[in-house]
């Protein structure tokens, strides 16, 4: 099972210096990837959640490339609608051309209705433009004259270069049946986000009936989960996970089940293993969990919690 850590692009730890340092430590502790989050701008009932300074994803990740050397570069979720799928598609092919051909596309819809309309676009729309956008984006990159129509986006008669290194992996994200639905369709992966193991079960059977459905299965296809990261003395030291997904809806789901990766040592170093069991390919941890809970200290114990769970 794979390991990799969100990079501090937003919240109090926002800065060069605290990006730079945790991609160094990322790589030199043996984890496999870096993230990053998008987010244009914050609307300002959301300031609370986010901050205000979100770096942007994609040229983080380029800066972050000549820092390192081994670590996969991924953004977990870059929001496809808020883009032309035609630059978007340069910027990644020319950076997975530039890192030596190790970007991860994680692919969303968004969700945040303020910010669609900061930048003139239809929140209503945004499957739509998402499934056309990444369509249009895969012509780009397995052709060097590509065409495509689609009911947003539409060219032909052009050049482009540079194309990835190889199939530049796109990995779906979101938890609903829809989101599921998409994955099986359209990705090469699959990224889930704060989800309780009980919920992540669920997810995985519906998961695997959607692969069905589309003459597919889970061999060479990524099964990602983003979680957020608390390691304490005691158990009852652990505090609540304040989960986007509550944000989404303005009405905070109960979580089915307990909230894993947020306990003891020995708890963390067991969720790690019944990941790795449940079929998790790929953990991507978030250590910024909450505000006022950002802290740059979980490296070396994940690491070591790691070794400890053998995964």
């Amino acid at each position: 099972m794979d390991v990799g850590v969100v990079l501090p692009t937003y919240r109090r730890l926002a800065s060069p210096e605290n990006i730079v340092r945790a991609a160094r430590l990322a790589e030199d502790l043996g984890f496999e990837s870096v993230w990053t989050t998008d987010h244009v701008v914050v609307p300002a009932e959301h300031e609370e959640l986010f901050g205000r300074a979100v770096y942007d994803p994609l040229a983080t990740l380029a800066y972050v490339a000549g820092f390192t050397s081994r670590v996969k570069l991924g953004v977990a979720v870059l929001v496809v609608p808020y883009r032309h799928p035609l630059p978007l598609a340069k910027a990644l092919a020319t950076l997975d051309q530039l890192s030596g051909g190790r970007v991860v596309l994680g692919a969303g819809l968004g969700w945040l209705p303020g910010e669609f309309e900061a930048l003139g676009l239809d929140v209503r729309r945004r499957a739509s433009l998402t499934e056309d956008g990444l369509r249009a984006m895969r012509a780009c990159w397995r052709s060097e004259t590509p065409s495509h129509r689609g009911p947003h986006f539409a060219f032909e008669g052009v050049l482009f270069a540079p194309r990835p290194v190889g199939d530049l992996p796109v990995w779906i994200g979101g938890v609903s049946e829809a989101a599921l639905e998409r994955a099986a369709r359209l990705g090469d992966g699959w990224i889930s986000d704060g989800q309780t193991f009980e919920e992540l079960t669920a997810s995985l059977r519906a998961l695997d009936r959607r692969l069905e459905a589309a003459g597919r299965d889970r061999s060479g296809f990524t099964v990602a989960l983003r979680t957020g990261l608390q390691v304490v003395d005691a158990a009852d030291a652990v505090t609540a996970s304040q989960a986007v997904r509550g944000h989404m809806g303005g009405q905070a789901a109960e979580p089915l089940g307990r909230t894993p990766f947020r306990g003891t040592a020995d708890e963390v170093a067991a969720d790690l293993a019944q990941a790795s069991a449940l079929g998790v390919d790929h953990l991507v941890f978030e250590f910024p969990i909450a505000r006022g809970e950002e802290s740059m200290d979980l490296f070396e114990p994940l690491a070591e919690l790691r070794i400890r769970a053998g995964v």
